[in-house]
């Protein structure tokens, strides 16, 4: 990416990243419509209540998959293949660790987690066992996260795509067998989605060791690097941090969404799966931007960075303005995809189109993110989260008061704005270079 059309090449970069996100969250998807339309609306619902707290435990992780893919992208734009390996095998360690221990942490404090949550009482059983479920597998779901990761940061966003394709519709099939033909509830949904992550794990793992000398598993114990792991845990930890503190902002929406009972906590889960669906381009595009950057920055190229971001925003503003052109006025037929309880779907309806008129605004905050992210600037990414969570923590119980639970749903709007203000300052000052200078100076003086 150092070379060529920056349009061009952050484009092709995203769609396949794009159909890669659509897959993604057709594994969340699928699971809520089968449960939804072949068991209750209390499964329904049991499955976003134990959704938000496994999103929490993934964060803690994927903090430590972005370092990876910060460090390898910069190794990789650089020419340095011994630097790319050392990152690779170092920040895989460390990740794995982490991955092992909120495996158990997550298991043994699910249900006091949920009940912390105010998960409504008739879905908390349900809910308990689909939390847990995923929570032990997590380890699959972290080595699809860290491979994918490894290989877009080289430029590769073909095989996870691919990868993921294959497993989602996996998930699909065994999503229909578990609960239609086994009878197994949330727990057949859960297991399905554990099953099909540790397939595109293990093929993204096969691809990368085979394709890419840097990534195979031969002499581990003498590419780890203790500079290489500082700078993983000096990336890492904020980044998961930031994600984390993302995290709990939703557990805290969630919460509120909890307390008005389980027919309002469905119609928010439906109108969150759609809203996660219709944004999956601006997700993407702002990975694209920020390996873009990442690279770029790597090879010094601080013009060029500022040139991708011009063209991101363009992308992703087009893109968002013509989502919500079609989820404004569609809202009430695709939530019907779910289930037939009209007044769930009359919950559902009004959150998809209060989100998808602010997507211009989550857009930015994607690609500010990812792009000073990548360029080692990661404080104003973790100020940046912690904005969006004081208004999404806070928010839903001070709008909840005064116009009911549709008055959750405006916290993440206004967080969103305010985060881009905090983004786009930063940006502006420049100072994203001196980070990036630095973390090169630092490894190549190891």
């Amino acid at each position: 990416m150092t070379e060529g059309n920056a349009f061009g090449l952050i484009l092709r970069f995203a769609v396949p990243l794009f159909i890669g996100n659509i897959f993604q969250q057709v594994y969340n998807m699928v699971d809520s419509v089968v449960v939804g339309r072949f068991v209750s609306s209390d499964a329904l619902a049991a499955v976003g209540c134990g959704a938000s707290p496994f999103g929490f435990f993934m964060t803690l992780i994927q903090g430590f998959t972005v370092a990876a893919s910060v460090l390898i992208s910069q190794a990789y734009g650089a020419g340095n293949k011994k630097q790319l390996r050392q990152a690779y095998v170092t920040s895989s360690a460390i990740t794995l660790a982490a991955g092992i221990l909120l495996t158990v942490i997550g298991t043994l404090i699910a249900r006091p987690l949920l009940i912390l949550l105010k998960t409504p009482p008739n879905v908390l059983d349900q809910s308990v066992i689909y939390l847990r479920t995923v929570c032990m597998g997590l380890l699959a779901t972290c080595l699809y996260n860290t491979m994918a990761s490894c290989l877009r940061a080289v430029g590769n966003s073909v095989i996870p795509l691919y990868a993921l394709i294959f497993t989602s519709l996996m998930n699909v099939a065994l999503d229909l067998l578990f609960v239609i033909s086994f009878g197994m509830g949330v727990f057949g949904v859960a297991l399905a989605t554990v099953l099909s992550q540790l397939v595109s794990g293990v093929l993204c793992l096969v691809y990368a060791m085979k394709y890419f000398p840097e990534f195979s598993l031969l002499n581990i114990a003498g590419s780890l690097h203790r500079q290489m792991a500082a700078e993983v845990m000096r990336i890492g930890m904020p980044s998961s941090l930031q994600s984390s503190i993302v995290s709990i902002s939703a557990m805290c929406m969630q919460r509120a969404v909890n307390s008005y009972g389980s027919t309002v906590t469905a119609g928010y889960t439906i109108g969150n799966r759609t809203d996660q669906l219709f944004f999956c381009l601006s997700f993407a595009i702002g990975l694209a931007v920020g390996t873009f950057a990442g690279q770029n920055a790597g090879a010094g190229n601080y013009d060029r960075v500022r040139e991708g971001v011009k063209k991101g925003f363009l992308i992703s503003t087009v893109y968002t303005l013509a989502t919500a052109a079609i989820l404004i006025p569609f809202a009430p037929q695709i939530c019907r995809i779910f289930t037939t309880d009209t007044t769930v779907i009359n919950i559902a309806v009004p959150y998809c189109r209060l989100m998808s008129a602010f997507a211009p605004m989550l857009g930015m905050v994607f690609i500010y993110q990812n792009v000073l992210r990548s360029c080692s600037d990661i404080a104003p990414t973790v100020w940046m989260s912690i904005t969006e969570v004081t208004s999404r923590a806070i928010l839903p119980f001070v709008f909840s008061a005064l116009w009911g639970y549709a008055g959750i749903w405006w916290a993440t709007p206004v967080g969103w704005t305010a985060s881009v203000i905090i983004g786009f300052l930063r940006f502006r000052s420049g100072k994203w270079m001196q980070k990036s200078r630095k973390t090169q100076e630092r490894l190549e003086g190891a």
